[in-house]
């Protein structure tokens, strides 16, 4: 049985590392002929356009693991029953779960293969490549890390503008704050020429603090130093530079909260921070679906077969996929929802034809 297993993971690997190697060639073919005349006019030299395209690298395989799995499972699968091995090994008595586990314990590796890409190297990989084609090909104004201008920011009861802030050096200048009461009365104001963050709280020179005591008026009072205990700190101040496949989970969670805070709809990331947990498990549904469909086709399985139909497959599968997120944009579905039910759907759908080519 063992050496059954190893037979059917040996040749499983093989195929689908094949099938991955053709799609990612033919992403970076596309991709090349459809950028290349890009750098050319930006008379940029090609060992640049060799590193954009290099970076690009992790991503392509990232979102291509599923269609090399989907692929991969089907031509191996549609091979041994076109040769009458799958008869053979029914016939010997082997279980059909000692042909699926194998392909199952693959695909499962190739999700979590899939998700440390999508949480650990493709964030930094794609930043990069961003860079070199916004800025450095398009002429785009660079995303400063240094200064960043004209700031308005709101947490639950203060309100924030901010002209000038300095992230790296953790600076603010020309600040003004209004801090509200529940019904929105101005409890304070904070006018300050410059803030520093020291760590723990936040130091304002050369500015005014108006407070209104308990009889409702207001007082003012002048400072050239003052130390002022805010909730908010510098990382609250920077605006999102990056597209959700910069960012790992736990970044992307925190500007959930972030914008959620300030009162905006944070709907979009949700969205997107659940589809970069369920994607990477679209591997394990493509091998349960290759595997249903190559067990429904029986002999009619095949190479080209196999590629028809995986074409197929992923095409309906990525419409359905994003067809699904845009419904989740808009608020009509709930996020988490709306990024597995491709998942679970397509899942279904794979037991079922096992099930149904069983008898």
């Amino acid at each position: 049985m063992r050496v059954i297993s190893r037979y059917i993971i040996s040749e499983l690997i093989k195929i689908i590392a094949l099938c991955l190697g053709v799609v990612i060639a033919l992403y970076l073919v596309i991709d090349f002929f459809e950028r290349i005349d890009d750098f050319l006019e930006a008379k940029l030299p090609l060992s640049l356009a060799l590193q954009y395209f290099l970076l690009k690298l992790p991503l392509i395989a990232q979102q291509g693991i599923p269609m090399g799995v989907l692929m991969g499972t089907l031509i191996s699968v549609g091979l041994m029953a076109r040769s009458n091995e799958l008869l053979a090994l029914k016939a010997g008595g082997v279980s059909p779960a000692l042909v699926v586990g194998p392909i199952l314990t693959i695909a499962l590796f190739l999700s979590l293969t899939d998700f440390t890409l999508a949480e650990y190297v493709v964030p930094l990989t794609s930043s990069r490549a961003n860079y070199i084609w916004n800025v450095q090909v398009r002429n785009r104004p660079v995303p400063s890390s240094f200064f960043q201008e004209k700031i308005w920011y709101k947490s639950d009861q203060a309100l924030y503008n901010i002209r000038v802030l300095h992230p790296k050096r953790q600076v603010l200048e020309g600040v003004t704050i209004h801090m509200f009461d529940r019904s929105f009365h101005v409890l304070k104001r904070i006018e300050a020429r410059r803030g520093e963050w020291d760590g723990q709280t936040w130091i304002f020179s050369d500015g005014i603090f108006i407070n209104r005591t308990a009889d409702g008026r207001y007082s003012m009072e002048r400072f050239q130093r003052r130390r002022f205990q805010l909730k908010e700190r510098p990382q609250d101040f920077q605006h999102l530079e990056k597209a959700p496949e910069e960012m790992t989970l736990g970044e992307l969670s925190r500007y959930v909260v972030k914008i959620k805070s300030e009162g905006y709809d944070a709907t979009r990331y949700q969205v997107d921070f659940h589809a970069k947990i369920a994607f990477p498990f679209t591997s394990f549904v493509m091998a349960l679906l290759g595997i249903g469909v190559a067990l429904y086709q029986g002999k009619h399985g095949g190479i080209a077969v196999g590629v028809a139909v995986s074409v197929a497959l992923a095409f309906i599968y990525l419409l359905v996929f994003q067809f699904v997120l845009r419904i989740g944009y808009t608020g009509n579905l709930q996020p988490l929802l709306a990024a597995w039910i491709p998942n679970v759907f397509f899942g279904i759908a794979s037991i079922f034809l096992f099930v149904h080519a069983r008898h």
